[in-house]
């Protein structure tokens, strides 16, 4: 992406959980709107360097610890660029807009009450994400008592987004065991996307849909409102272009290593992962062999964090 103009952005808390923003100068390309705060990358500097540079410049930041969130790709009319995104994990400091920019510190939830730059929305949804993306095993019937038992062990552990994965259950069956997965998750604030069809989530209420790559490839536009989560399956380029093509919100991409129940697929790796990743519009999860502590690792790599069904479902 070397026609892109390389921009870094931090996402910045303060010690009660909120988010800095800081308002682009009304004489600047997308002025009057908020931002996170950073810049532009300098010629030969990296994304880390650059991050402190343009934190303590604008606003007497100190960086002591960051790490990767999200890249995002964006086209606007004038300018092409490539937002790279770091979580500020450890800051020192007494923040001040050093440039005269108006400041203020949000609520994640009240993040898109606020008017961004079209690149940053994508941002918003990150930090809605968490790192861990669970994946569950196929249950045997739709009153599986060992299915369900699981599944609030792994809620009860902190798993706060659950895809529920069913492909040998009928329709009926489908629908009677998310309804009680709905339930507990529910009760442990977490959210459950059903991997089914569009129109069996909205009459499940459910938090959203996710598309396998078939589904996915049908869509001829996002199959669900905004409020709804939409995510999808990707393997290769034209899904996860098809993906960007009808806005989901984020994207599982695998398989990173060979799995035991795909022996035949070949492994992407880490290098062919993050060259998959990067077009991507919208957090992408690293699938296939994954492990909690693979987790740093994908990061560097550029995924929000991993989808996996044993590694977050048998650990009791």
């Amino acid at each position: 992406m070397n026609e892109f103009l390389h921009v870094v952005a931090g996402v910045i808390y303060n010690p009660q959980g909120k988010i800095l923003l800081a308002r682009r100068p009304f004489h600047a390309h997308q002025g009057g709107l908020w931002e996170f705060p950073g810049g532009k990358c300098e010629v030969g500097e990296s994304a880390s360097l650059a991050l402190a540079r343009e934190l303590h410049e604008e606003l007497g930041l100190f960086v002591q610890q960051a790490r990767p969130l999200i890249r995002i790709p964006h086209v606007y009319p004038d300018k092409k660029i490539l937002l790279d995104v770091w979580h500020v994990e450890k800051w020192y400091g007494q923040v001040w807009g050093r440039e005269n920019q108006a400041l203020q510190w949000c609520s994640a939830n009240s993040l898109k009450d606020n008017k961004f730059p079209a690149a940053n929305y994508p941002i918003i949804t990150a930090i809605q994400l968490p790192s861990l993306y669970l994946i569950t095993t196929e249950p045997a019937s739709s009153i599986d008592k060992a299915f369900f038992y699981r599944l609030e062990k792994s809620l009860d552990r902190g798993i706060s987004l659950v895809q529920l994965r069913a492909k040998n259950l009928t329709e009926h069956d489908y629908c009677y065991c998310a309804e009680k997965a709905l339930t507990l998750c529910n009760r442990y604030a977490a959210q459950l996307l059903a991997n089914t069809t569009p129109e069996i989530v909205l009459s499940l209420g459910a938090d959203g849909v996710h598309l396998n790559s078939e589904r996915l490839l049908a869509c001829t536009e996002r199959p669900l409102p905004a409020q709804f989560w939409v995510a999808a399956s990707c393997h290769q380029n034209k899904e996860v272009q098809q993906a960007n093509l009808i806005g989901t919100d984020f994207m599982v991409l695998g398989s990173v290593h060979t799995t035991a129940s795909h022996r035949e697929i070949s492994p992407l790796g880490w290098s062919k992962f993050r060259d998959l990743a990067e077009p991507a519009r919208c957090p992408v999860f690293a699938l296939g062999g994954m492990k909690v502590e693979n987790v740093p690792k994908a990061w560097t790599y550029g995924a929000q964090g991993i989808a996996a069904i044993r590694a977050l479902w048998n650990k009791i």
